[in-house]
Protein backbone atom coordinates (compact mmCIF):
# COMPACT_ATOMS: atom_id res chain seq x y z
CA UNK A 1 0.00 0.00 0.00
CA UNK A 2 1.62 3.28 -1.11
CA UNK A 3 0.28 6.21 0.88
CA UNK A 4 2.16 9.49 1.09
CA UNK A 5 1.50 13.18 0.72
CA UNK A 6 0.99 16.36 2.70
CA UNK A 7 -1.54 17.15 5.44
CA UNK A 8 -2.62 20.23 3.48
CA UNK A 9 -4.20 17.90 0.95
CA UNK A 10 -5.26 14.94 3.07
CA UNK A 11 -6.30 15.28 6.72
CA UNK A 12 -5.08 12.91 9.40
CA UNK A 13 -8.57 11.52 10.23
CA UNK A 14 -9.03 10.65 6.55
CA UNK A 15 -5.68 8.86 6.52
CA UNK A 16 -6.69 6.92 9.64
CA UNK A 17 -9.96 5.87 8.04
CA UNK A 18 -8.20 4.70 4.88
CA UNK A 19 -5.78 2.52 6.85
CA UNK A 20 -8.66 1.15 8.89
CA UNK A 21 -10.81 0.27 5.88
CA UNK A 22 -7.92 -1.55 4.24
CA UNK A 23 -7.12 -3.32 7.54
CA UNK A 24 -3.43 -2.64 6.99
CA UNK A 25 -0.52 -3.11 9.38
CA UNK A 26 2.47 -0.80 9.38
CA UNK A 27 3.66 2.64 10.50
CA UNK A 28 2.42 6.08 9.53
CA UNK A 29 5.31 8.55 9.75
CA UNK A 30 4.45 12.25 10.02
CA UNK A 31 7.12 14.92 9.73
CA UNK A 32 7.19 18.73 9.97
CA UNK A 33 10.64 20.25 10.05
CA UNK A 34 12.53 18.73 12.97
CA UNK A 35 9.33 17.45 14.61
CA UNK A 36 8.13 14.01 13.64
CA UNK A 37 6.43 10.92 14.96
CA UNK A 38 4.96 7.55 14.14
CA UNK A 39 1.58 5.91 14.59
CA UNK A 40 1.61 2.11 14.33
CA UNK A 41 -1.29 0.04 13.04
CA UNK A 42 -2.07 -3.66 13.24
CA UNK A 43 -4.91 -4.91 11.05
CA UNK A 44 -6.36 -1.40 10.90
CA UNK A 45 -6.20 -0.83 14.66
CA UNK A 46 -3.83 1.65 16.32
CA UNK A 47 -1.49 -0.12 18.73
CA UNK A 48 1.27 2.40 19.44
CA UNK A 49 2.35 6.00 18.80
CA UNK A 50 5.08 8.42 19.75
CA UNK A 51 6.33 11.85 18.77
CA UNK A 52 9.79 13.38 18.72
CA UNK A 53 10.62 15.37 20.67
CA UNK A 54 8.64 13.28 23.12
CA UNK A 55 5.77 15.27 24.64
CA UNK A 56 5.82 13.34 27.92
CA UNK A 57 8.05 10.27 28.40
CA UNK A 58 6.30 7.20 29.80
CA UNK A 59 8.10 7.33 33.16
CA UNK A 60 7.23 11.00 33.73
CA UNK A 61 3.64 10.27 32.71
CA UNK A 62 3.39 7.61 35.40
CA UNK A 63 4.83 10.00 38.01
CA UNK A 64 2.44 12.80 37.05
CA UNK A 65 -0.55 10.47 37.28
CA UNK A 66 0.53 9.39 40.78
CA UNK A 67 1.06 5.78 39.68
CA UNK A 68 4.67 5.78 40.85
CA UNK A 69 6.86 8.12 42.90
CA UNK A 70 9.78 10.14 41.64
CA UNK A 71 12.04 7.86 43.69
CA UNK A 72 10.64 4.74 42.02
CA UNK A 73 11.23 6.28 38.59
CA UNK A 74 14.80 7.20 39.53
CA UNK A 75 15.47 3.61 40.63
CA UNK A 76 13.90 2.21 37.45
CA UNK A 77 15.98 4.53 35.25
CA UNK A 78 19.13 3.38 37.05
CA UNK A 79 18.14 -0.24 36.45
CA UNK A 80 17.41 0.55 32.79
CA UNK A 81 20.87 2.07 32.37
CA UNK A 82 22.44 -0.96 34.05
CA UNK A 83 20.51 -3.40 31.83
CA UNK A 84 21.73 -1.70 28.68
CA UNK A 85 20.19 -1.01 25.28
CA UNK A 86 16.74 -2.45 24.70
CA UNK A 87 15.62 -2.34 28.34
CA UNK A 88 12.21 -0.74 28.63
CA UNK A 89 11.18 1.41 31.58
CA UNK A 90 7.64 0.03 31.67
CA UNK A 91 8.83 -3.57 31.74
CA UNK A 92 11.24 -2.78 34.58
CA UNK A 93 8.43 -1.19 36.61
CA UNK A 94 6.21 -4.21 35.94
CA UNK A 95 8.89 -6.67 37.03
CA UNK A 96 9.59 -4.71 40.20
CA UNK A 97 5.90 -4.68 41.08
CA UNK A 98 5.74 -0.87 41.15
CA UNK A 99 2.85 -0.90 38.65
CA UNK A 100 0.43 -3.46 37.27
CA UNK A 101 -0.35 -4.24 33.65
CA UNK A 102 -3.58 -2.22 33.65
CA UNK A 103 -1.77 0.93 34.81
CA UNK A 104 0.86 0.52 32.09
CA UNK A 105 -1.80 -0.05 29.42
CA UNK A 106 -3.61 3.13 30.46
CA UNK A 107 -0.39 5.14 30.28
CA UNK A 108 0.33 3.80 26.77
CA UNK A 109 -3.23 4.66 25.66
CA UNK A 110 -2.78 8.22 26.93
CA UNK A 111 0.54 8.45 25.11
CA UNK A 112 -1.16 7.39 21.87
CA UNK A 113 -3.96 9.92 22.37
CA UNK A 114 -1.53 12.75 23.20
CA UNK A 115 0.63 12.02 20.16
CA UNK A 116 -2.36 11.77 17.84
CA UNK A 117 -3.84 15.01 19.19
CA UNK A 118 -0.51 16.75 18.67
CA UNK A 119 -0.55 15.65 15.03
CA UNK A 120 -4.21 16.67 14.64
CA UNK A 121 -3.16 20.27 15.31
CA UNK A 122 -0.77 20.26 12.35
CA UNK A 123 -2.13 22.00 9.27
CA UNK A 124 0.99 21.13 7.30
CA UNK A 125 3.44 18.23 7.27
CA UNK A 126 4.50 15.28 5.16
CA UNK A 127 3.22 11.78 5.81
CA UNK A 128 4.11 8.32 4.55
CA UNK A 129 2.70 4.89 5.40
CA UNK A 130 5.06 1.92 5.37
CA UNK A 131 3.66 -1.61 5.59
CA UNK A 132 7.12 -2.98 6.34
CA UNK A 133 7.55 -1.25 9.70
CA UNK A 134 6.24 -2.68 12.96
CA UNK A 135 6.72 -2.19 16.70
CA UNK A 136 9.12 -4.79 18.06
CA UNK A 137 10.55 -3.56 21.36
CA UNK A 138 7.93 -1.57 23.24
CA UNK A 139 6.81 -2.28 26.81
CA UNK A 140 3.28 -3.12 25.89
CA UNK A 141 0.99 -2.84 22.90
CA UNK A 142 -2.68 -1.96 23.06
CA UNK A 143 -5.39 -1.89 20.43
CA UNK A 144 -7.41 1.26 19.89
CA UNK A 145 -9.95 1.80 17.16
CA UNK A 146 -9.47 4.65 14.73
CA UNK A 147 -12.85 6.04 15.76
CA UNK A 148 -11.81 6.16 19.43
CA UNK A 149 -8.67 8.15 18.69
CA UNK A 150 -10.48 10.51 16.30
CA UNK A 151 -13.31 11.09 18.79
CA UNK A 152 -10.78 11.82 21.55
CA UNK A 153 -9.04 14.31 19.28
CA UNK A 154 -12.32 16.05 18.48
CA UNK A 155 -13.27 16.11 22.17
CA UNK A 156 -9.99 17.76 23.05
CA UNK A 157 -10.47 20.36 20.32
CA UNK A 158 -13.90 21.16 21.77
CA UNK A 159 -12.45 21.41 25.27
CA UNK A 160 -9.67 23.71 24.06
CA UNK A 161 -12.29 26.00 22.51
CA UNK A 162 -14.20 26.07 25.82
CA UNK A 163 -11.03 26.78 27.80
CA UNK A 164 -10.00 29.67 25.56
CA UNK A 165 -13.55 31.02 25.48
CA UNK A 166 -13.46 31.52 29.26
CA UNK A 167 -9.78 32.02 30.05
CA UNK A 168 -9.08 34.01 26.90
CA UNK A 169 -5.39 33.12 26.68
CA UNK A 170 -2.79 31.01 28.45
CA UNK A 171 -0.78 34.22 28.79
CA UNK A 172 -3.29 35.60 31.27
CA UNK A 173 -2.36 35.72 34.94
CA UNK A 174 -4.43 33.74 37.49
CA UNK A 175 -5.10 35.04 41.01
CA UNK A 176 -6.53 33.24 44.02
CA UNK A 177 -10.13 34.28 44.70
CA UNK A 178 -12.97 33.71 47.10
CA UNK A 179 -16.40 33.62 45.52
CA UNK A 180 -19.96 32.96 46.64
CA UNK A 181 -19.75 29.53 45.03
CA UNK A 182 -16.95 28.63 47.43
CA UNK A 183 -18.97 29.79 50.43
CA UNK A 184 -22.04 27.87 49.26
CA UNK A 185 -20.07 24.62 49.19
CA UNK A 186 -18.79 25.15 52.73
CA UNK A 187 -15.58 23.21 52.14
CA UNK A 188 -13.15 22.70 49.30
CA UNK A 189 -11.79 19.38 48.12
CA UNK A 190 -8.89 19.56 45.69
CA UNK A 191 -7.53 16.83 43.47
CA UNK A 192 -3.80 16.15 43.49
CA UNK A 193 -3.46 17.89 40.12
CA UNK A 194 -5.45 20.94 41.28
CA UNK A 195 -3.23 21.29 44.33
CA UNK A 196 -0.17 20.84 42.12
CA UNK A 197 -1.28 23.83 40.06
CA UNK A 198 -2.64 25.93 42.92
CA UNK A 199 0.67 26.15 44.79
CA UNK A 200 2.22 27.92 41.78
CA UNK A 201 -0.44 30.65 41.55
CA UNK A 202 1.10 33.82 42.99
CA UNK A 203 -0.63 36.55 40.96
CA UNK A 204 2.51 37.15 38.88
CA UNK A 205 3.11 34.02 36.80
CA UNK A 206 0.93 33.52 33.75
CA UNK A 207 -0.85 30.24 32.96
CA UNK A 208 1.84 29.06 30.55
CA UNK A 209 4.54 29.60 33.19
CA UNK A 210 2.50 27.79 35.85
CA UNK A 211 1.93 24.82 33.54
CA UNK A 212 5.65 24.62 32.84
CA UNK A 213 6.60 24.85 36.52
CA UNK A 214 4.01 22.38 37.80
CA UNK A 215 5.04 19.80 35.19
CA UNK A 216 1.66 19.17 33.53
CA UNK A 217 1.32 19.18 29.76
CA UNK A 218 -0.50 22.19 28.33
CA UNK A 219 -3.80 20.45 27.58
CA UNK A 220 -4.35 18.65 30.88
CA UNK A 221 -2.86 21.53 32.83
CA UNK A 222 -5.17 24.03 31.13
CA UNK A 223 -8.12 21.78 32.03
CA UNK A 224 -7.09 21.98 35.69
CA UNK A 225 -6.80 25.78 35.50
CA UNK A 226 -10.25 25.95 33.92
CA UNK A 227 -11.65 23.68 36.66
CA UNK A 228 -10.28 26.03 39.34
CA UNK A 229 -11.63 29.03 37.43
CA UNK A 230 -15.12 27.59 36.92
CA UNK A 231 -15.16 26.55 40.59
CA UNK A 232 -14.63 30.15 41.68
CA UNK A 233 -11.21 29.52 43.22
CA UNK A 234 -9.28 31.76 40.84
CA UNK A 235 -9.78 34.74 38.57
CA UNK A 236 -7.62 35.76 35.61
CA UNK A 237 -6.34 39.15 34.49
CA UNK A 238 -5.07 40.35 31.14
CA UNK A 239 -1.56 39.41 30.11
CA UNK A 240 0.90 42.26 30.67
CA UNK A 241 2.58 41.67 27.32
CA UNK A 242 -0.71 42.27 25.55
CA UNK A 243 -0.01 45.93 26.29
CA UNK A 244 3.13 45.94 24.14
CA UNK A 245 2.37 48.19 21.20
CA UNK A 246 -0.82 49.65 22.64
CA UNK A 247 1.05 52.39 24.52
CA UNK A 248 4.57 53.28 25.59
CA UNK A 249 6.63 50.09 25.84
CA UNK A 250 10.36 49.86 26.47
CA UNK A 251 12.34 46.70 25.79
CA UNK A 252 15.33 45.95 28.00
CA UNK A 253 18.01 43.81 26.40
CA UNK A 254 21.24 42.62 27.96
CA UNK A 255 23.47 39.54 27.71
CA UNK A 256 22.73 38.16 31.20
CA UNK A 257 19.15 37.44 32.29
CA UNK A 258 19.72 37.94 36.01
CA UNK A 259 20.97 41.52 35.54
CA UNK A 260 18.06 42.32 33.21
CA UNK A 261 15.69 41.03 35.89
CA UNK A 262 17.39 43.06 38.64
CA UNK A 263 17.01 46.21 36.53
CA UNK A 264 13.28 45.59 36.02
CA UNK A 265 12.72 44.58 39.64
CA UNK A 266 14.27 47.82 40.85
CA UNK A 267 12.32 49.86 38.33
CA UNK A 268 8.93 48.29 39.18
CA UNK A 269 9.50 47.65 42.89
CA UNK A 270 9.52 43.91 42.09
CA UNK A 271 6.03 44.14 40.64
CA UNK A 272 6.82 41.93 37.64
CA UNK A 273 4.73 39.41 35.77
CA UNK A 274 6.32 36.21 34.48
CA UNK A 275 4.97 35.38 31.06
CA UNK A 276 5.66 32.49 28.71
CA UNK A 277 4.78 33.34 25.12
CA UNK A 278 4.54 30.40 22.71
CA UNK A 279 5.78 31.45 19.26
CA UNK A 280 5.78 29.50 16.01
CA UNK A 281 9.37 29.74 14.77
CA UNK A 282 10.45 27.66 11.77
CA UNK A 283 7.23 25.64 12.10
CA UNK A 284 8.03 24.78 15.72
CA UNK A 285 6.41 25.93 18.95
CA UNK A 286 9.06 27.74 21.00
CA UNK A 287 8.48 28.93 24.56
CA UNK A 288 9.74 32.49 25.08
CA UNK A 289 10.11 33.57 28.75
CA UNK A 290 9.17 37.24 29.21
CA UNK A 291 9.31 39.49 32.30
CA UNK A 292 7.06 42.55 32.18
CA UNK A 293 5.82 45.29 34.49
CA UNK A 294 4.22 48.71 34.53
CA UNK A 295 6.01 51.86 35.65
CA UNK A 296 3.38 54.31 36.82
CA UNK A 297 4.02 57.75 35.44
CA UNK A 298 3.54 61.20 36.97
CA UNK A 299 2.53 64.47 35.42
CA UNK A 300 4.79 67.45 34.94
CA UNK A 301 4.32 68.94 38.42
CA UNK A 302 5.38 65.73 40.12
CA UNK A 303 1.90 64.76 41.34
CA UNK A 304 0.47 61.35 40.74
CA UNK A 305 -1.71 61.01 37.66
CA UNK A 306 -4.36 59.03 39.47
CA UNK A 307 -2.76 55.68 38.75
CA UNK A 308 0.26 55.92 41.01
CA UNK A 309 0.68 54.20 44.35
CA UNK A 310 1.68 57.34 46.26
CA UNK A 311 5.16 56.02 46.98
CA UNK A 312 6.98 57.92 44.28
CA UNK A 313 6.97 54.96 41.90
CA UNK A 314 6.62 57.11 38.82
CA UNK A 315 8.56 58.72 36.05
CA UNK A 316 8.11 62.44 36.39
CA UNK A 317 7.29 64.37 33.25
CA UNK A 318 5.58 61.58 31.30
CA UNK A 319 1.86 61.55 30.59
CA UNK A 320 1.13 57.83 30.51
CA UNK A 321 2.20 54.60 32.15
CA UNK A 322 5.09 52.71 30.60
CA UNK A 323 5.30 48.97 30.05
CA UNK A 324 8.85 47.71 30.50
CA UNK A 325 9.83 44.16 29.60
CA UNK A 326 12.68 41.84 28.78
CA UNK A 327 12.89 38.57 26.89
CA UNK A 328 15.21 35.71 27.85
CA UNK A 329 18.64 36.41 26.39
CA UNK A 330 18.74 32.91 24.86
CA UNK A 331 15.55 33.51 22.85
CA UNK A 332 15.79 33.26 19.04
CA UNK A 333 16.27 36.51 17.15
CA UNK A 334 12.90 35.91 15.44
CA UNK A 335 11.19 36.25 18.84
CA UNK A 336 13.08 39.46 19.59
CA UNK A 337 12.05 40.86 16.20
CA UNK A 338 8.41 40.12 16.94
CA UNK A 339 8.55 42.21 20.11
CA UNK A 340 10.70 44.82 18.39
CA UNK A 341 7.95 45.66 15.91
CA UNK A 342 5.77 46.91 18.77
CA UNK A 343 8.36 48.46 21.11
CA UNK A 344 8.65 52.23 21.51
CA UNK A 345 12.31 52.25 22.58
CA UNK A 346 15.14 50.13 23.91
CA UNK A 347 17.48 50.04 26.88
CA UNK A 348 20.70 48.11 26.21
CA UNK A 349 22.32 46.92 29.42
CA UNK A 350 26.10 46.69 29.05
CA UNK A 351 28.55 45.05 31.42
CA UNK A 352 31.30 47.69 31.66
CA UNK A 353 33.92 45.69 33.56
CA UNK A 354 36.27 45.78 30.55
CA UNK A 355 36.25 45.73 26.75
CA UNK A 356 35.84 41.95 26.62
CA UNK A 357 32.62 42.29 28.66
CA UNK A 358 31.17 44.52 25.92
CA UNK A 359 31.32 41.88 23.19
CA UNK A 360 27.77 40.68 23.81
CA UNK A 361 26.53 44.29 23.89
CA UNK A 362 28.03 44.86 20.44
CA UNK A 363 25.78 42.06 19.12
CA UNK A 364 22.77 43.61 20.91
CA UNK A 365 23.65 46.99 19.42
CA UNK A 366 23.85 45.51 15.93
CA UNK A 367 20.40 43.98 16.42
CA UNK A 368 18.81 47.28 17.52
CA UNK A 369 20.47 49.23 14.73
CA UNK A 370 19.06 46.70 12.30
CA UNK A 371 15.56 47.72 13.38
CA UNK A 372 15.97 51.13 11.75
CA UNK A 373 15.50 54.49 13.40
CA UNK A 374 14.68 53.20 16.89
CA UNK A 375 15.46 55.30 20.00
CA UNK A 376 17.71 53.57 22.52
CA UNK A 377 20.11 54.24 25.36
CA UNK A 378 23.04 52.25 26.70
CA UNK A 379 23.02 51.69 30.45
CA UNK A 380 26.29 50.42 31.90
CA UNK A 381 26.71 48.38 35.06
CA UNK A 382 29.56 46.44 36.64
CA UNK A 383 29.58 42.92 38.02
CA UNK A 384 33.01 43.42 39.63
CA UNK A 385 33.36 46.40 41.93
CA UNK A 386 37.02 47.15 41.24
CA UNK A 387 36.73 47.45 37.45
CA UNK A 388 34.68 49.88 35.43
CA UNK A 389 34.95 51.57 32.06
CA UNK A 390 33.83 55.18 31.85
CA UNK A 391 30.85 56.20 29.71
CA UNK A 392 33.24 57.67 27.12
CA UNK A 393 35.27 54.46 26.98
CA UNK A 394 32.08 52.42 26.53
CA UNK A 395 30.80 54.73 23.79
CA UNK A 396 34.14 54.50 22.00
CA UNK A 397 34.32 50.70 22.32
CA UNK A 398 30.75 50.28 21.02
CA UNK A 399 31.13 52.87 18.28
CA UNK A 400 28.08 54.96 19.24
CA UNK A 401 27.92 58.67 18.54
CA UNK A 402 27.08 61.51 20.93
CA UNK A 403 23.36 61.31 20.16
CA UNK A 404 23.13 57.95 21.93
CA UNK A 405 23.06 58.44 25.72
CA UNK A 406 25.50 56.19 27.59
CA UNK A 407 24.58 56.23 31.28
CA UNK A 408 26.20 54.62 34.30
CA UNK A 409 23.57 52.64 36.18
CA UNK A 410 23.43 51.09 39.62
CA UNK A 411 21.03 48.21 39.03
CA UNK A 412 19.70 48.09 42.58
CA UNK A 413 19.35 51.85 42.99
CA UNK A 414 15.89 53.05 41.99
CA UNK A 415 16.93 56.63 41.25
CA UNK A 416 19.59 55.31 38.90
CA UNK A 417 17.33 52.98 36.89
CA UNK A 418 14.52 55.58 36.74
CA UNK A 419 17.09 57.99 35.31
CA UNK A 420 17.79 55.51 32.52
CA UNK A 421 14.08 55.18 31.73
CA UNK A 422 13.62 58.96 31.72
CA UNK A 423 16.49 59.30 29.27
CA UNK A 424 15.03 56.83 26.79
CA UNK A 425 11.54 58.32 27.09
CA UNK A 426 12.94 61.76 26.29
CA UNK A 427 14.24 60.33 23.02
CA UNK A 428 10.75 59.15 22.09
CA UNK A 429 9.15 62.58 22.40
CA UNK A 430 11.86 64.45 20.46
Amino acid sequence: MLLQGNLKEFSLPNIFQLVKMSAKSGALTIRRGEDWGKIFFRNGLINYAYSAPQLLPLGERLVKSGSISARQLKEALAEQKKAGEGARIGTILLQSGDIDRGTLEQAVREQIQDSAFNFFSWSDGDFEFSADEHVTDEDILVEMTVETVIMEGCRRIDEWELIFEHLGSLERVPHLAYSERVEERGEITLTAQEWRVLVHIDGRADINTILRDCGLDRFHGAKVIYSLYSGGLITVTEAAIEGIGSGLSVAVRGPIDIYNEVFLNTLTDANLVKQLRVEMIDDKEVEIPVLAGQVQSMNGNGNGNGKGDGNGNGVEGQGEDVLVFTVAASSPEQAWRHFARESSAWVLLANANDRDSLRATKADLEFVRGLGDVPFVVATYTSMADDELSAKQVARALGVDAEVPVLACQLRDRESVVGVLKAVLELIVR
